[in-house]
């Protein structure tokens, strides 16, 4: 009997110890915006991480039709081994319903385009992203570093700017994978990704040379207009559906 007491309290100890501490997107939010920088490792992060609320929020544009708002993240920000099991959202739109009265029904027009900014160093390294992840028409004004991480749903980075190193390497994309227009000032890393659905880089602009060597790209890989300003390097890459080059400048280094 006192082995089997031991044993439970040994079992028990051990399933505490590795258990992850949850952290409510709150409270990362909280910190955020009184400009405290923030640091994580091993936690899961529970709620919508919604960065577009934050106070210092500003109307960058307005007309009778349409309204984009922007936030800044002023503080670096730091995630490792994390699960978010709610959306990391640093853009949204907001459409505003208007009446028809001649039809009696409900139509859209214009309304509000909130997005974030980064000034400071990004990091979500090693992390798992349970639900959306919205980095549509951010600026990312330092290093970005979201390698080893797993999107299980879209990854949204169209529009993005990248002004310093970016690193994509060794990541699962599940779903389909955005950077259309996506403008790459320095390094970029996607060495070791795979991409298991759409991987959109159309009219993305690589200002150095870009790394997909090892690669896996398991459905369509759209490159077309994409601007190789220092070439791209594909060695050792695999392309198991179609993909499309056409109009994209600059040298493809491929090997096998």
């Amino acid at each position: 009997m006192k082995f089997l007491f031991t044993f439970a309290i040994a079992a028990f100890t051990f399933m505490g110890a590795n258990a992850q501490k949850e952290v409510s997107a709150k409270e990362i939010f909280n910190a955020i915006d009184k400009k405290q920088s923030v640091q994580y490792d091993g936690v899961v992060v529970i709620g919508d991480l919604d960065l577009t609320e934050l106070s210092n929020r500003k109307i960058k544009n307005e007309n009778r039709d349409w309204e984009e708002i922007k936030t800044t993240v002023e503080v670096p920000i730091v995630f490792r081994n994390c699960t978010f099991k709610g959306d990391v959202i640093a853009y949204k739109h907001l459409e505003e319903g208007k009446t028809n009265r001649v039809f009696n029904i409900d139509i859209t027009n214009g309304g509000k385009t909130y997005s974030t900014d980064f000034r400071e160093n990004v990091v979500f390294e090693n992390c798992t992203f349970t639900g959306g992840s919205e980095f549509k028409y951010s600026t990312f004004s330092k290093v970005s570093n979201f390698s080893g991480s797993k999107f299980e749903h879209q990854a949204n980075f169209k529009y993005a700017k990248f002004r310093s190193d970016a690193f994509f390497a060794t990541i699962n994309f599940n779903e389909y994978a955005n950077f259309k227009y996506a403008d790459f000032s320095d390094k970029a890393e996607f060495h070791d990704t795979r991409f298991r659905d759409y991987a959109d880089f159309k009219y993305a602009e690589f200002s150095e040379k870009v790394n997909f060597t090892s690669g896996r790209f398991q459905r369509h890989a759209d490159f077309k207009y994409a601007d190789f300003n220092d070439g791209a390097a594909f060695d050792k890459t695999d392309f198991e559906s179609s993909t499309d080059f056409k109009y994209s400048n600059g040298k493809k280094y491929v090997s096998r």
